[in-house]
């Protein structure tokens, strides 16, 4: 009897342990997504360094004139520009939930 209570735990522990494990993925593996799609941006910028901080700036053209005006941003507003544009491309509705009082 406590071996059959004994074996019983031991496979609903391992059961939840293989449930969390699967719940998310590992962060090194949302880290180096990270990594990869800001290398990915970097490559439409110029790399500067300016006052010991490392600076990207890109061309861009502005409405009604000719002039191309330099657009440079820190490497840290940039990391958080490419993280702000992958949480947003993408967003997970979220689902409707029906009570007694929205159904009519």
């Amino acid at each position: 009897m406590t071996r059959h209570r004994i074996v019983t735990s031991i496979l609903l522990s391992a059961g939840v342990l293989l449930m969390t494990a699967c719940a998310s993925p590992p962060r090194s593996q949302v880290g180096a997504l990270d990594e990869r799609y800001f290398q990915q941006e970097v490559r439409n910028y110029v790399k500067v360094e300016r006052d010991g901080q490392t600076v990207y700036c890109q061309k861009s053209a502005q409405i009604a004139t000719l002039i191309p005006v330099n657009r440079c941003v820190t490497e840290a507003s940039l990391r958080r520009a490419v993280e702000d544009w992958r949480r947003t491309r993408n967003p997970v509705e979220r689902p409707l939930h029906a009570t007694i009082g929205s159904i009519g």
